[in-house]
């Protein structure tokens, strides 16, 4: 199912400012993935991503706050993002260097909407908390649901 704006929860990015957009191509097969989009199951997944024409947008999910928004184009070989931004309302989210953002907003999309394992390169630097934001998606959802569910039986009733 895609991702559509009315999926979650969707605040407009505020006070946007340019980080420069991930180097990486992205190949038609993964663009097709990536328009998809994605809506966490649960709260604790962080993130709801969904794409309007060619323009990525990432909230996060408890709020609804737009933390990133991405351009992407048509180029040799696939597709790039030609801009991007992050909020920079810091009563909403702390941001980091324009690098970092650039590589957080990658491996968002990797992790996410790819549904990789982000590599410890493109990890590097991140706080534990948020490499731990990145592996939500590809953690089993059971592991987040009640681990005991006592079943009603008969038995149990007398």
């Amino acid at each position: 199912m895609k991702a559509r704006r009315s999926s979650w929860k969707a605040e407009p990015l505020t006070v946007p400012q340019p980080i420069p957009p991930p180097a990486r191509v992205w190949t038609r097969g993964e663009m097709g993935i990536i328009r998809r989009g994605y809506v966490p199951q649960i709260m604790d997944e962080k993130w709801f991503i969904f794409m309007e024409g060619d323009r990525l947008f990432a909230h996060r999910s408890w709020t609804g706050i737009g933390i990133y928004e991405a351009t992407f184009a048509r180029t040799r070989g696939g597709y790039v993002i030609e801009s991007a931004v992050v909020t920079g309302d810091d009563t909403e989210y702390r941001r980091s260097s324009d690098e970092a953002e650039s590589q957080t907003l990658e491996v968002l999309i990797i992790s996410h909407l790819l549904g990789e394992e982000p590599s410890e390169e493109q990890l590097a630097g991140h706080h534990p908390v948020r490499k731990w934001e990145f592996m939500v998606p590809n953690v089993p959802k059971q592991m987040f649901l009640p681990r005991v569910i006592k079943r009603a039986s008969p038995e149990s009733d007398a």
